[in-house]
């Protein structure tokens, strides 16, 4: 197969102890066609010495004062110019062989504009936690309670083209607002794996925003696309969300496994990759 250009951007901010292993799991996928764009907004941390033993494998890497994350997503992808598109929280992982079956994927499936998966979780030292086992793809429920993973999810360029570059007056609910223009205009699937890997640590923003900023930001995004509610949907939500907690519970309890975890939780994710993401070392490079 004649593989598509796959543009992944991370924005970063602090985020040394997590950084190497967010960059190993996108260059360790060996995808020759890879074009890979780091948005590190000046960290006062150990971020650019993480990065430095990688640094001439990105697309483009800088590290200078931004307006934010949205902002660096935003400005990431003006550089890009990859069919396939995404970006990668500088927290966060792929799992492996991502790439390869995304490329696939959307080869087999030219009416998808966007591929997303169940969510795998990890704490701060790699521990899987907890997962999200989602249900099939529903526009309705996914643009009123978005429960998207963001780490998760690719896209095809015609679809961004359509509906424009990510929102930087967003701090927290930009992917919501990308992903319900997506909706609106495209066609987007749930995927039985695990595409990608959530970190879920004290410091992170969907740990200490959640509450506030972000929920100020949904309300955002439902008036912005006039998302209306009925009457009972206070209750459709929480019996949604809960499905997912729950069916997630019963997926560890059963130890299934699917591509992109083992069974049951408390390994470390590293296991998932062979040991390779704790290695510290890079596989020769794949000609693109």
């Amino acid at each position: 197969m004649n593989l598509p250009k796959i543009s992944i951007v991370t924005p970063s901010y602090n985020q040394g102890p997590y950084i190497g292993w967010t960059a190993r799991s996108v260059f360790l996928q060996r995808y020759p066609n890879l074009e890979y764009v780091m948005m590190d907004g000046g960290s006062k941390d150990n971020t650019m010495e993480e990065l430095q033993p990688y640094a001439d494998r990105f697309a483009h890497i800088s590290s200078e004062r931004d307006k934010g994350q949205a902002d660096a997503i935003a400005r990431g992808f003006l550089k890009t110019s990859g069919e396939i598109m995404a970006y990668l929280n500088s927290d966060d992982m792929l799992s492996p062989g991502t790439l390869h079956w995304v490329a696939k994927y959307f080869a087999d499936h030219p009416d998808v504009d966007a591929v997303y998966s169940h969510r795998c979780t990890v704490d701060s030292n790699n521990k899987v936690i907890w997962y999200w086992i989602l249900p099939e793809h529903d526009n309705y429920k996914m643009m009123r309670w978005d429960l998207i993973p963001q780490e998760t999810c690719f896209w095809r360029r015609r679809i961004y083209d359509k509906v424009g570059n990510v929102d930087p007056s967003y701090r927290f609910a930009m992917d919501y607002d990308l992903f319900a223009r997506i909706m609106r205009d495209g066609k987007m699937v749930r995927a039985n794996r695990f595409l990608g890997v959530f970190r879920e640590h004290e410091v992170s923003k969907t740990s200490t925003q959640m509450t506030t900023v972000g929920a100020e930001e949904v309300r955002r995004v439902q008036n912005k696309y006039g998302l209306t509610f009925k009457k009972w949907d206070w209750l459709r939500s929480a019996r949604f969300y809960n499905s997912v907690i729950r069916n997630g519970c019963k997926f560890a309890n059963a130890r299934i496994q699917l591509p992109g975890n083992l069974p049951g939780v408390g390994y470390d994710y590293d296991e998932v990759w062979g040991g390779l993401l704790g290695d510290g070392r890079l596989a020769p490079r794949v000609a693109g």
